[in-house]
């Protein structure tokens, strides 16, 4: 994949240019048929009452009636333009900046990419809005001041004043809203990340009793960002008002100039009614750059962090899908340095394994083990050296086909909103076969049969009200759906009771006997009794890897400690 253009690719450069030229050409005949009423004014003012002609009368309304019954459909064609570009134009994008997010949380953290979606939205708001025209709307001025200067030199000249201080107006806007409005943004930002946290760690605020301070935390931010959002609106809305009272002025200025003229006899009657449509016409658009600007200016905001997080997502990956046979599993001199940091997490690591083989990966905390994980799986790209399963490399492989051949269990699992099937089959059109497979494997088939609808339970806050051992569980049913060749396990057993491990290790040697190559990341040795190699990692490299007993041995007393049941307070309480 290349990297994008700002507003995501070329052919939505080309959607949308192509989409505002439409709307431009149309908005132009739509100004120039604004000049049918000021036209049709002059007509009756000058030519109709002074000759009575009732006829004439007639026939120009009939006219000026049809041109506007025009102008009408093309101000709704404009609009309906407008619509089905925003429309289209976030369709395409959408994709993009999605995969693009996701691949930026996966290398940045999920600050990377946060808003993206809502960006995204705003930016159709801005285009379907029209605002998008503005800059169209105001290459037709020209064209509005020339018609006032043939009618008189002053009209024009009052004109051009207008549309001056109503741009200084928005120029002024902009310069001092602009602070106030960066600063309200920084801590709205603030604000949702705290909320976030906070619903995040409801249990431990309200067991701790957190709640007044974190909720005081919260108020200081919200009330920061409301008063600079206020300074913001109350700047903006003083210079508004200023705007407003200028126009009204500006009209009052030209009905007087204009009955100077005709007292002078320098100009008809009909041109000060004219002269004033016009000018209405012509300051309209200069009207809206006040309130405009400050839309276009987040907009083009919108377009950089949109740009970046599609450069910043832009991946090396394959785009070929390539059918994976076999578990055969290369680590070749293996380094990984973490974004934004100066030394490596995982140093030079070598091995090999076999179709069906258990590899269970030990180590201290902070050793890598779970950095390894990922990078098996393809989740990062490696610094140097490389990770191959069936000769493919893991990180540049197209992920559909990968996805096939892969299954991952994280150390924290997360379920999605929708069904136990759903989240089961990777929310792929497969058989309840298939599905309930995947589930009598991970020994979680009757526990699903307890939940209100079976299969078809919907899980609500990413199963929020099941137990973390029964979430871990149905992940693992998720990791182990189809016929993956390659399951990587992190603290598979982390969150289980005895049962659930024991199911755990049916599920390993099932897995074990359809060919399938398995890579466990575990504290609690017990888990790995079945593993054929243990790799032993510490500060990212390999302090010892090959056969299980061997590993063992070597380790000696030095081996970590296999876990231990604690009594129940009932059983103390009977040894006491």
């Amino acid at each position: 994949m290349k990297p994008h253009s700002p507003i995501g690719a070329e052919s939505t450069d080309g959607s949308l240019s192509e989409g505002v030229s439409a709307a431009g050409f149309v908005g132009l005949f739509v100004n120039i048929l604004h000049l049918a009423l000021p036209l049709y004014s002059i007509q009756v003012y000058d030519r109709v009452i002074s000759s009575g002609s009732i006829d004439t009368l007639v026939a120009l309304t009939g006219l000026v009636a049809l041109v506007l019954t025009f102008q009408a459909i093309l101000d709704y064609l404009r609009a309906r333009i407008f619509t089905i570009l925003a429309t289209r134009v976030t369709t395409r994008m959408g994709g993009k900046v999605f995969e693009a997010a996701v691949e930026s949380t996966l290398r940045q953290g999920a600050g990377a990419a946060a808003g993206s979606m809502r960006d995204l939205t705003d930016f159709r708001n801005f285009v379907a809005g029209g605002l998008i025209a503005l800059p169209m709307d105001l290459l037709v001025a020209p064209v509005m001041m020339f018609v006032l200067f043939l009618l008189h030199p002053l009209y024009g000249l009052i004109g051009l004043v207008g549309a001056l201080l109503l741009t200084i107006t928005a120029i002024a806007i902009e310069l001092l809203a602009r602070r106030p409005a960066g600063r309200a943004a920084s801590f709205g930002t603030k604000v949702q990340a705290e909320t976030t946290a906070a619903i995040r760690n409801a249990e431990a605020i309200t067991a701790m009793g957190m709640l007044p301070e974190v909720a005081g935390r919260w108020q200081r931010t919200q009330t920061e960002a409301l008063t600079s959002t206020e300074q913001g609106r109350a700047t903006a809305k003083a210079l508004a008002v200023w705007a407003k009272a200028l126009r009204l002025a500006l009209q009052i200025g030209v009905i007087a100039a204009g009955a100077t003229l005709v007292i002078d006899r320098e100009a008809s009657a009909g041109t000060i009614i004219a002269a004033a449509v016009i000018l209405s016409r012509l300051l309209l658009p200069f009207e809206q750059l006040i309130e405009g600007w400050r839309h276009w200016v987040d907009a083009l905001a919108i377009l950089d962090r949109l740009g970046e997080v599609l450069t910043q997502g832009a991946t090396t990956r394959s785009a070929v899908p390539v059918a994976i046979s076999s578990g055969r599993l290369v680590v070749d001199k293996l380094s990984y340095v973490p974004h934004g940091m100066g030394r490596p997490v995982l140093r030079n690591l070598s091995f090999e394994m076999a179709s069906g083989e258990l590899l269970g990966v030990i180590g201290p905390s902070g050793a890598g083990k779970s950095t390894l994980a990922r990078l098996l799986v393809g989740l990062w790209e490696p610094t140097s050296g490389g990770i191959f399963l069936d000769g493919q490399s893991c990180f540049a492989h197209e992920r559909g086909s990968f996805g096939d051949a892969v299954g991952y269990l994280p150390q924290d699992p997360m379920l999605f909103d929708a069904t136990v099937r759903d989240n089961i089959a990777r929310f792929r059109q497969s058989s309840m076969e298939d599905v309930v497979a995947a589930a009598r494997i991970a020994g979680v088939h009757d526990l699903i049969g307890t939940l209100p609808h079976g299969y078809e339970t919907r899980l609500t806050d990413a199963g929020a009200r099941l137990s973390g051992g029964q979430k871990q569980r149905l992940a693992l049913a998720r990791a182990i759906f189809g016929t993956p060749r390659l399951i990587v396990l992190d603290e598979p057993n982390s969150s289980l009771d005895a049962e659930g491990e024991a199911a755990l290790a049916d599920a390993i040697d099932e897995l074990r006997q359809r060919g399938a190559t398995l890579v466990v990341v575990a504290q609690r040795m017990s888990i790995l009794k079945r593993a054929d190699r243990l790799l032993m990692l510490k500060e990212g490299a390999m302090v010892q890897f090959g056969g299980r007993d061997d590993v063992m041995a070597l380790l000696g007393p030095q081996r970590p400690a296999p876990a231990v049941a604690r009594p129940s307070l009932a059983s103390q309480g009977r040894t006491r």
